[in-house]
């Protein structure tokens, strides 16, 4: 983040992302203190993702245990490409394949 935030490049969040950080348990006040730095945007999911995703779901014969994958995949289709960084490439990578303007970054 601090890369792109020293490019201003945007770095986007879907909200259901969220839902997965804020699950474990001591996490709220880093996430928070990233989030108030204001450099980050959270993105809801609408319809149009929402759409995107259960379609990328189909195309690789998943099911909901890889939803939130999908969105996240599915913003950065919806938002014109982008990249995605994580610690768990595979499913995004699988997500992703046939979006040539999504990357898929491990760290």
């Amino acid at each position: 983040m601090r890369s792109a935030h020293a490019r201003n490049a945007p770095v986007r969040v879907p909200s259901a992302v969220l839902v997965e950080l804020y699950c474990v348990s001591g996490f709220d006040e880093p996430i928070d203190a990233v989030l108030a730095r204001g450099f980050v945007q959270v993105v809801t999911t609408g319809a149009r993702i929402a759409r995107i995703a259960g379609h990328l779901l189909a195309r690789v014969d998943a099911g909901s245990e890889m939803a939130i994958d999908a969105l996240v995949v599915a913003t950065a289709v919806r938002l014109g490409g982008g990249m995605i960084v994580t610690h768990d490439s595979e499913d995004l990578s699988a997500l992703a394949a046939n979006s040539p303007n999504v990357a898929i970054v491990r760290v």
